[in-house]
């Protein structure tokens, strides 16, 4: 057996979490291969890819093991931690369960984007198509399936799985979805227009962004550039033909991971506080 391990490089804690889990790895005879993250190092053939981080590192670590189709599991070393299940004290006790090799998993769709005929690139959270230039607007006409559905002007346009709705989605004014669920979400982000609702679409559909009047739109996929385009491109967003692979590690329900992130708590009376 082999895992890959992506670490945030710029946190003291992260770094003893890390060193916690290549040891426990050599203790039990697995191979364990680290990079940093952001980084482009190839991690090679692994069966796991352990982040050790925050939702950011989980990110990069699903974009190494959709490479290789790895199941990803995070150590949450970062702030909030929708993605990584697992908590610092746990290292050992995850690494423990690979070497096993009795872990369960559950899956999670991807998106993917391409600029005019180029190529897809994928991600777990999102595609964002939002303005350059500060203070100034873009017009983002959208497509559905071929057919035209409304130009929005706006900040942007998030274009996130269900995995990535409890991410910039939610920033924006989306709803969170269970991650269970297939669909590909369209939140405007600040619109100046009247309508400023989410929309959720199945999988199958296929979506175009076309960048229209005279100022152009950068595009992102989990934070990273594809470009920019510029007026009269088009950006093709669609559900990605992988998706990622989760370890479960049995800890609490979706419902209860929402409550306890955002922070949800309840006063004597019932009422959220």
């Amino acid at each position: 057996m082999r895992i890959g391990l992506v670490v945030r490089a710029d946190s003291a804690g992260t770094n003893e979490v890390a060193s916690t889990v290549l040891a426990a790895a050599k203790a039990r005879g697995i191979e364990a291969v680290a990079v940093d993250e952001h980084s482009d190092d190839d991690l090679g053939h692994c069966d796991v890819v352990i982040a050790v981080g925050g939702d950011g590192t989980v990110l990069d670590a699903a974009r190494h093991a959709l490479a290789d189709g790895a199941a990803v599991v995070g150590i949450n070393t970062g702030r909030v931690g929708f993605l990584a299940d697992g908590e610092p004290h746990e290292a050992e006790r995850i690494v423990e369960l690979i070497a096993a090799g009795s872990w369960t998993e559950t899956s999670r769709m991807t998106v993917s984007a391409a600029i005019d005929d180029g190529p897809f690139h994928t991600g777990l959270n999102d595609v964002v198509v939002e303005k350059v230039t500060s203070q100034r607007l873009v017009s983002l006409e959208v497509y559905v399936d071929g057919e035209r559905f409304l130009t929005y002007r706006a900040d942007g346009l998030v274009f996130a799985t269900p995995t990535g709705s409890t991410a910039y989605n939610l920033s924006a004014g989306g709803p969170i979805v269970d991650p269970r669920i297939d669909a590909l979400l369209v939140t405007p982000v600040a619109p100046y227009s009247q309508f400023r609702r989410a929309l959720a679409l199945p999988p199958s559909v296929r979506l175009k962004c076309k960048i229209t009047h005279d100022r152009p739109a950068g595009v992102n996929v989990d934070g990273r550039d594809l470009g920019v385009v510029e007026p009269g491109q088009v950006v093709r967003i669609r559900a990605g033909e992988a998706r990622v692979r989760f370890v479960d590690i049995g800890k609490r329900s979706y419902t209860q991971t929402v409550k306890e992130k955002l922070r949800l708590y309840e006063g004597l009376d019932g009422a959220s506080l």
